[in-house]
């Protein structure tokens, strides 16, 4: 029988062990547990940062290895422990579940023999620190990106003094084609509507993505997402404007205002007027931009910003902003990314 690969066993452990559904071929586990363990320990949390897979499998199959169970559960604990703080997926019943039912039967341990299990576990699956990046101060991150310099910028409604560093910000939303590549990598899931045919045209932004898909991909290639004050100061320039050209709207520089259910996210680039002041691109309108900020009224929310396609013009003013559950995935949700600059 060949070895299963990486792609193959996370499809089997999220159907039969997330969606509690039937896989379509059934794998030797503990063949699929050996290649997870060889594979995160020899990958970076930001090239895969998936690690409840192992996780979640060291924990159903602890009950099979009655000599090696206490490791194993031990081994759980700490692998779901750093996935949810790494992620800050508090509420995610596959992981809550698990982890409260290993803690569980660790409790029951002696309490020096629990400390030394949990010990172990944690200096075998740590997470590996994060290489320094190459290139010279004020080079660009990756192609790509554009920099917006460190100073202050007028905020919201009331055009607030506000101050940021230095940082560089994707020239556009990331597109279907680099996912693709994302998931071909890591063996992640596809976007909520690709399984339908739908909204996958390669250039087109991403949509169907939850928050938590956009910070593993973030994570994945070596950003993370912007703060709200950091996708504002991009789309609205030092001087606050209303939307990235200036404070007038027009038909021409963005795509807004369709019918819902039309399906009408163009590709990126598809209005060249609509750039700001820094030369970062599809600020407003087309997708929403996820942005790794709590709503500070609905404090359970993470803040979008820049209207979509399908939304009126009001929706599209960069001193307003909304705010949705990270787990939501929508057809007008996308997101792009940032990386310091110094």
């Amino acid at each position: 029988m060949p070895e299963p690969d990486l792609k193959a066993i996370k499809e089997y452990i999220f159907t039969k062990y997330v969606d509690f559904g039937n896989p379509p071929e059934e794998l030797d586990e503990d063949r699929a547990m050996k290649v997870l363990e060889e594979h995160f320990r020899s990958t970076p949390v930001a090239a895969d940062g998936e690690t409840y897979f192992l996780g979640i499998l060291l924990f159903e199959n602890a009950e099979n290895h009655p000599e090696r169970r206490k490791q194993m559960m031990a081994a759980a604990k700490v692998i779901l422990e750093s996935y949810r703080q790494r992620t800050n997926e508090m509420d995610w019943d596959a992981i809550e579940d698990r982890l409260g039912d290993a803690e569980t039967f660790l409790a029951k341990l002696p309490e020096k023999e629990r400390a030394a299990l949990v010990e172990k576990a944690a200096r075998e699956w740590s997470p590996a620190p994060a290489a320094e990046e190459p290139g010279k101060e004020g080079a660009p991150a990756t192609p790509g990106m554009v920099l917006v310099p460190a100073g202050p910028f007028l905020s919201g409604p009331t055009k607030a003094l506000r101050e940021t560093g230095a940082y560089w910000i994707d020239s556009y939303p990331v597109t279907n084609e680099e996912f693709a590549a994302f998931c071909q990598a890591t063996g992640y899931r596809h976007p909520k509507f690709w399984a339908e045919g739908r909204l996958r045209g390669p250039r087109s932004p991403v949509v169907g993505v939850s928050w938590f898909d956009a910070y593993k991909y973030a994570a994945w290639a070596g950003k993370s997402l912007p703060t709200f004050e950091q996708w504002e100061k991009a789309a609205r320039g030092r001087a606050g404007r209303i939307f990235p050209w200036g404070e007038q709207i027009d038909h021409n520089k963005a795509v807004y205002g369709q019918p819902d259910g039309s399906d009408g996210v163009a590709e990126v680039g598809h209005c060249p007027e609509n750039v700001s002041e820094y030369g970062a691109r599809d600020m407003v309108g087309n997708v929403w931009h996820w942005t790794d900020t709590w709503d500070r009224q609905e404090q359970e929310m993470k803040v979008i910003c820049g209207g979509s396609w399908c939304d009126p013009v009001e929706f599209l003013r960069l001193d307003q902003h909304l705010a949705t559950h990270p787990k939501d995935k929508f057809d007008n949700i996308g997101f792009r990314c940032v990386k310091p600059a110094e």
